[in-house]
């Protein structure tokens, strides 16, 4: 009897990216790990449904810094198809298309864990979480799961399914929102961010303000 050939497990890592530092990578490369994924794929958002009112740099820079960040990874790729697609950014959307590109593929969406509370407001939730795994990293001060869980308005089916893929992620306290500020305030973002990436927003003079 022929073996089946195993299907790949792709992770789809989205987000604003704005710009991308070097806790994205750490959580890229623990959902590798703690999920066993074959790659995990960056995809900057168009137009970030949470976040339409600070957004700094455009879209193009961003895909160019994330390309940058993941050249030397095999593992990690970066798709703009949401910037291709255009308008606001939502993960059912994101997803369809990726069950279309890749249909022998298990699919894991991987958020940080500050999302779980809100992922009862999310365009088409229900039947994004029957399409795909939902992965969660804990950033540094949000490792109780109980206080989590007490917060997440999905049914108690789809609460359980998600909290099961919660993880702690390598301690790496940094927000694209500290490194904007920091840039802005003429301080040094060296180490927080790959360093094609620093170089990348100098050489453009992005985040100045």
């Amino acid at each position: 009897m022929e073996e089946m050939p195993l299907r790949k497990r792709v992770g789809l890592f989205g987000g604003s990216f704005d710009p991308v530092h070097s806790g994205h990578l750490i959580i890229a490369q623990d959902a590798l790990e703690k999920l066993e994924l074959d790659e995990v794929i960056f995809i900057p958002a168009a137009v970030p449904p949470h976040k339409q009112h600070i957004q700094q740099a455009s879209a193009e820079h961003r895909v160019s810094m994330l390309k940058m960040a993941v050249e030397s990874d095999l593992r990690f790729s970066v798709s703009d198809s949401e910037v291709n697609r255009g308008g606001v950014s939502y993960s059912f959307d994101t997803v369809c298309d990726f069950i279309r590109e890749l249909p022998d593929t298990d699919l894991v969406l991987i958020v940080g864990s500050d999302t779980l509370v809100d992922l009862h407001n999310w365009y088409n939730i229900d039947e994004l979480l029957e399409l795909c795994e939902v992965a969660s990293f804990m950033r540094p001060g949000e490792s109780d799961l109980k206080q989590i869980r007490e917060k997440i308005g999905l049914s108690d089916e789809s609460k359980e399914r998600v909290l099961a893929n919660a993880f702690e992620s390598h301690m790496f306290d940094v927000s694209s929102s500290e490194i904007r500020m920091r840039v802005a305030e003429g301080l040094g973002i060296r180490y927080l961010v790959p360093t094609e990436v620093e170089m990348y927003i100098y050489e453009h003079g992005l985040y100045r303000g």
